[in-house]
């Protein structure tokens, strides 16, 4: 049995720097396009639907130190109560805890997505004033000694 296997044999006239595999500039161009974006750090499919213009347009403004304003847009039309804050651009959702107290007017609301893609955030509600806190993840911290991001006071 004769054979040939010329078929599998690499083309000696062929120039090496056509081998050479291409990169495809679609990619190259979505990542430039998307540069800076900051979505890259946090999974927002959970706010399909929802409509930021909405939220940032019947959102409480929140003047903060170190410098940030926080727009913050309550639900407390559902069970659980629920606080949506715009921090830079991007919309948290956060759900209120049952250490809230309605009659005094402070409210605990937790969320597993923070600033960093370590830590989650509290934001902690007293009257016109409020606190953003770091939350640790998977650990039983007390609220009081989280980091604390930004104090707050209603706008």
């Amino acid at each position: 049995m004769t054979g040939s296997l010329l078929g599998c044999q690499p083309n000696k006239e062929t120039p090496e720097s056509e081998n050479v595999v291409q990169i495809d500039e679609h990619e190259t161009h979505e990542h430039e396009e998307h540069e800076g974006e900051g979505h890259d750090e946090h999974d927002h499919e959970e706010h399909e639907g929802h409509d930021h213009a909405e939220h940032a347009s019947n959102s409480t403004p929140f003047s903060c130190e170190p410098t940030a304003t926080i727009g913050v847009s309550y639900h407390d039309d559902t069970t659980p109560q629920t606080v949506h804050l715009l921090i830079d651009g991007i919309e948290y959702d956060l759900t209120a805890t049952s250490d809230s107290d309605a009659s005094t007017e402070k409210t605990i609301y937790t969320s597993d997505i923070g600033l960093d893609n370590t830590h989650g955030i509290i934001w902690q509600v007293n009257g016109d004033k409020a606190t953003l806190r770091n939350k640790t993840l998977g650990s039983n911290v007390a609220i009081e000694e989280e980091e604390v991001l930004f104090n707050c006071q209603k706008s």
